[in-house]
Parts: structure tokens; C-alpha cells; sequence
């Protein structure tokens, strides 16, 4: 473990690593793992245990569990914008799955380039505008050839730097054997790699997902599941583990047979930072970019609704953070962090130079015991016209047409004892600071009062 003496120089936004460790120290490798669609109540070490995922539950128990984690937008696109700047994405437009990351925006990977990192996205890449081999960002990039929320599980058609290529394998399978094979090219050099796995997000539209919430919800009310249509994702013979979990809803059997493939890709990639002995000097995220949602299946429980709202479901996801003898192992970090905060952190750690005006947060302090305070005084959400605010324990949702639900998420995760007439002044107090934040963010839709 690093030793108390020199912990509060990690508290600081930048401090040049090599200064505290020694010259000959290695930076530490950054590797981030972002799932698509991945419900919270789809991971074990969370709200629930029917869904078995022990590698991702490794994650909790090497480093910090987030049990207050967000996404800024519950939307993929977005979602996955605001991890690499650092900023709201609507801060630049980037709203709902129609928008991207302008060119002049700072990315984690291009700053941390910059301080002498080799760069590298594989998998999803959900962003309007240059493709990732175009950017100057990642010396390599996998990913579909041009920016699309699919990625076909069983022959995905990808673009390797720019050329476009097929695989037979099956994509979460192969994503993992490609993170393998960069870890062992790069094992010798500072890296920062993003790694976008598409599981367990829908492969195509077999229904308007709106519509389906709507049935989805009608049958949970009336204690009858329905078996939703749903294109298979798992691979070929997973299916048959699980449909004895789940009799009459084989829908529910894919996902999660799914996810176990998911989870198995992140066992392999952290047995083989192990394997190459950089695990002790590998920062790993993971995160899910936004909650789960009945078209494919994957679940919240206990948190209300899903992707495509502001509710908990939507934007509290699975999040954990590891950096062994910095960040402590097994720690549930309970106050509420976004993944805006990966890229200061990140740069915080690698002594690399962080632009100005992030809304993100270094939460390295926070996590070391350095800093006792919450990391944000509030926490921002906008979709579809919605808007909310986290504040310590308060979560405030503001209606298109003007109706404001407030609630304590200490007492009350599943969002569903509205507070608002007997706090009257909070939700003057939160509604004051949701405007002065909506009105920096000029090219978001207005919602109808």
C-alpha cells in the first residue's frame, strides 16, 4: 500500500507521477470498460443476486463500488461523450443519439496522447462526425465503420484503423481476445484503452422501444412477465444454461446468457493484466452507459424505469474503479459520483495536463479519505424534455408540463414516495439551480411549460 505520508499529494487535480513514485517509475495504465445497456440489477455485487456475474464482482473486490454512480444522459451516445470529455455532452449539442463530440472538444485519449501514451479504442463508437482512426486521438481503433448503436454479435463487421474487416467470432469473445493481444503488444509501454463492448445491447429493433416500456410495465404491474421479442444476442449453446432460470421467457434466458459472456470478456481481461504483472499499475473502469431496458431485457431492479429516463433506472448504472495500493479494495463509496469524473481522475493519476472548465471531478481525495465532503454539491440530468437534480440525498424530476416529484433516495431508491408538498423550499432551492444549469446548456431542446 502507498504509504499515509504521501497520499496527499494524490489529492491534488495534477501532480507529475513520476515525482512521487521515483524517475524510473511506469505511468500507470488506464483501462476503461464500458457495457452497453447493462441494467443494475444484472450485476451480482448490486441490488440483487439472480443474475451471476463474479468477474465483475472481482472489480468490487479490488478496488471502489459505486453504489451513487451515474451517467450524465441515459442514452448511449451521450452517455458514452460525457466519459471522454469530461463535459455534459450537451454542453456541445451532443442530446440524445442524433449529436457527437466536435473536433475541438478534448477526449481523455487525445489528452493523455499527448503526455506520452499509446492510445486505443475497441468496440461501439456511437458519435456523429470523424470516426475514431480519424481524430489524431488513438493510434488504433476497432469499431464499427461508421457510427451506429450496432454491432452484430455473431459476424460483426468492423473497421481496424480504417479498413474494414468481418470476424466469425462471436463479438463480446472477440473484443476480449483483441484487449488480450494489445495488452501483450503494449505490456512494456504507458497505454490507455477504451474497451466499448456492445453486449448486452439489442441487435436490431423488433419493436418501438417506447411501446414495449409501456407493455413491459403493464406486465410487471399484473405479475405476468412477458416473453418480449427480442433478436437472440447470446452465443450459440449459452441459451440452454439459463432458459431453466427463466421457464416462459426465453427473451429474458438471452440476456442474461449474454451478460455472462460480458462478464467471462472482463474475468479474461483482468487475468491477463495479472498474467503480464501490470495489473498493479492499470487504473480500470467500468461502467454501464446508461440502465438497462426491456427491449433486450436487462433489468434495474429495485430502480425505477430505464434507459430513456431521468429516473433512477436510467442514470444510475454499474460503476466501479480500481487502482490497486491507491484506490482501498473492497470499498462501497456511497455518495453520488458520474462518470464525468473518470477523465479528471485519469488525468489527475497520470500527471497528464487536464483542460479547463471539466465538470467532472477528480475523485481520487474522496476515495483516499483526503477529502470527506461529496464530490459534487449537485448532479445534472437532461432527456426528452425531463430534467432532474441530484443533490446529496435528494433527487429532484422536473416534468415537461411543469410537475416537479421529489424524493429521498436514502429512504426511497425505488423513486416512488413523492416528498414535493412537504418540501416546498428544497424544491425552490434545486429548480433554482436546474435553471441556472439549463441556461448554460442553450442547445438543448426547451421542454414546454
Amino acid at each position: 500500500m502507498i504509504k499515509k505520508t504521501i497520499l496527499p499529494l494524490l489529492a491534488g487535480m495534477v501532480f507529475a507521477l513520476p515525482a512521487v513514485f521515483g524517475k524510473a517509475a511506469k505511468k500507470p495504465n488506464v483501462i476503461v470498460m464500458i457495457a452497453d445497456d447493462l441494467g443494475s440489477g444484472d450485476v451480482s455485487c448490486l441490488f440483487r443476486n439472480v443474475v451471476k456475474t463474479p468477474n465483475i464482482d472481482r472489480l468490487a473486490k479490488m478496488g471502489v463500488k459505486f453504489s451513487s454512480g451515474s451517467v450524465p444522459v441515459a442514452l448511449c451516445g451521450p452517455s458514452r461523450a460525457g466519459f471522454l470529455t469530461g463535459l455534459y455532452p450537451q454542453r456541445f449539442g451532443f442530446s440524445d443519439n442524433n449529436g457527437g463530440i466536435p473536433v475541438t472538444t478534448p477526449m481523455l485519449p487525445g489528452v493523455l496522447k499527448e503526455a506520452g501514451y499509446y492510445t486505443a479504442h475497441i468496440g461501439k463508437w456511437h458519435s456523429s462526425g470523424p470516426m475514431p482512426n480519424d481524430r489524431g486521438c488513438f493510434e488504433e481503433s476497432l469499431c464499427s465503420p461508421k457510427s451506429s448503436p450496432f454491432i452484430d454479435y455473431y459476424h460483426p463487421k468492423l473497421s481496424r484503423n480504417g479498413k474494414v474487416e468481418t470476424s466469425d467470432e462471436y463479438s463480446t469473445d472477440f473484443f476480449a481476445r483483441e484487449v488480450e493481444e494489445f495488452i501483450d503488444r503494449n505490456k512494456e509501454k504507458p497505454f490507455e484503452l477504451t474497451v466499448a463492448f456492445n453486449a448486452p445491447h439489442i441487435l436490431k429493433v423488433v419493436k418501438n422501444a417506447h411501446l414495449l416500456g409501456k407493455e413491459y410495465d403493464q406486465s410487471v404491474a399484473s405479475g405476468y412477465p412477458i416473453d418480449v421479442p427480442k433478436s437472440p444476442t447470446a452465443r450459440p449453446g449459452d441459451l440452454a444454461r439459463f432458459i431453466k432460470q427463466f421457464p416462459n421467457d426465453s427473451a429474458r434466458a438471452d440476456a442474461v446468457a449474454c451478460i455472462y459472456a460480458l462478464d467471462q470478456a472482463v474475468g479474461r481481461i483482468l487475468d491477463k493484466l495479472k498474467k503480464t504483472g501490470i495489473d498493479k499499475n492499470t487504473i480500470i473502469f467500468f461502467f454501464g452507459d446508461n440502465g438497462g431496458h426491456p427491449e433486450n431485457r436487462s433489468e434495474n431492479l429495485p430502480l425505477r424505469d430505464y434507459k430513456w429516463t431521468v429516473y433512477e433506472g436510467g442514470v444510475r448504472t454499474p460503476f466501479f474503479a480500481v487502482y490497486p495500493g491507491v484506490f482501498p479494495a473492497g470499498f462501497d463509496y456511497k455518495m453520488p459520483v458520474s462518470t464525468l469524473d473518470i477523465f479528471p481522475t485519469c488525468v489527475a493519476l497520470t500527471g497528464a495536463k487536464a483542460p479547463a472548465n471539466l465538470d467532472g471531478v477528480n475523485l481520487t481525495p474522496y476515495l483516499i479519505g483526503e477529502n470527506k465532503k461529496a464530490p459534487h454539491e449537485t448532479l445534472f440530468y437532461a432527456l426528452s424534455g425531463f430534467g432532474a437534480v441530484r443533490q446529496d440525498n435528494w433527487k429532484l424530476v422536473l416534468a415537461p408540463d411543469g410537475k416537479s416529484e421529489l424524493f429521498d433516495l436514502s429512504k426511497d431508491v425505488e423513486e416512488k414516495n413523492d416528498l414535493s408538498s412537504s418540501e416546498s423550499a428544497l424544491i425552490i432551492e434545486m429548480t433554482g439551480k436546474w435553471k441556472t444549469w439549463f441556461a448554460q446548456m442553450p442547445v438543448i431542446k426547451k421542454p414546454n411549460k
